[in-house]
């Protein structure tokens, strides 16, 4: 399973359940806990999403559950710390799917304190487990927490790309660089016609891009600007070699605030009267 293919919980907005939030996690404070799941030409739905945030003191929680129409289903856990002045930084990250059964199909855990790591698939009854202590550098993130410094970089609307670390499980547990290109784009799904922050984000493997790239399709997530780059959907991989999606906000966007303008007052002129006024008498 490929790091950025677990990054399903792109799709999902956010509920707050504290009274307030640090500014950082503006990118996953959603006005709209829920996202539709289509297939790639947004013409048929496949599921729903649907994400909870929830904050007590530095640590962030961040809950998540797709469910599929054909009774799939994946279900993500991840904490994060914030920091005064900073972006949160992943503590911990659980994602498992699972088949129409229920049976477990994937499970991947990673804890950035420890390093303690793994991945486990599991099919027809028979699974394998990789584990694996790695380093974390600080900047690393995955699922639903990729959200947050993709989110703060556009909203400071100098650079136009960046680069972080994920935790990926497509060939066993490991720590990659995730690239996104951003810019200013116009998407043109429904309700979110017009143009919006974009990221098209795929991971570097080195000099290994020349034979990897072309099978691993690039995800492309956009962000509304008028709600301080909150994530209004994006086009990606289930999980790594599975099928694509299309996610969507069920949120209505936000509309402009109408622009105001002074009217043009009437021109005023002389008054003016066919008859010839009389003249005062002598």
């Amino acid at each position: 399973m490929l790091a950025v293919a677990l990054l399903s919980a792109f799709g999902t907005w956010a509920k707050v359940t504290a009274a307030a939030s640090p500014p950082q996690m503006a990118a996953v404070l959603p006005p709209s806990p829920d996202l539709f799941i289509y297939d790639p030409t947004g013409a048929k739905l496949l599921g729903r999403a649907h994400y909870t945030v929830t904050l007590h003191d530095d640590l962030v929680t961040i809950d998540g559950r797709n469910n599929f129409v054909n009774g799939e289903y994946d279900i993500e856990r991840d904490t994060l710390r914030t920091a005064q002045g900073d972006v949160p930084r992943m503590l911990t990250y659980d994602h498992s799917f699972f088949d129409v059964h229920g049976a477990a199909q994937i499970v991947a855990h990673a804890d950035a304190a420890t390093g303690q790591s793994s991945c486990a698939k599991y099919e027809n009854g028979k699974g394998s487990i990789e584990t694996a202590v790695l380093q974390f550098p600080p900047d690393t993130y995955a699922g639903a927490g990729v959200l947050v410094p993709i989110a703060d970089r556009l909203r400071r609307g100098s650079a136009t790309d960046l680069d972080i670390h994920v935790f990926d499980c497509a060939l066993g547990p490991r720590i990659l660089i995730l690239h996104a290109d951003l810019a200013r784009a116009p998407w043109s799904y429904r309700p979110y016609d017009g143009e919006l922050g974009k990221a098209d984000a795929h991971p570097v493997f080195g000099w290994f891009n020349v034979f990897l790239k072309p099978f691993v399709p690039t995800i492309r997530l956009w962000f509304d600007p008028r709600r301080d780059f909150a994530f209004v959907g994006g086009m990606l991989s289930r999980y790594y070699r599975g099928p694509e999606v299309l996610l969507v906000s069920t949120a209505p966007p936000v509309k402009p605030h109408p622009v105001f303008e002074w009217a043009e007052p009437p021109a005023f002129t002389a008054p003016h009267d066919s008859v010839t006024p009389a003249h005062p008498r002598q």
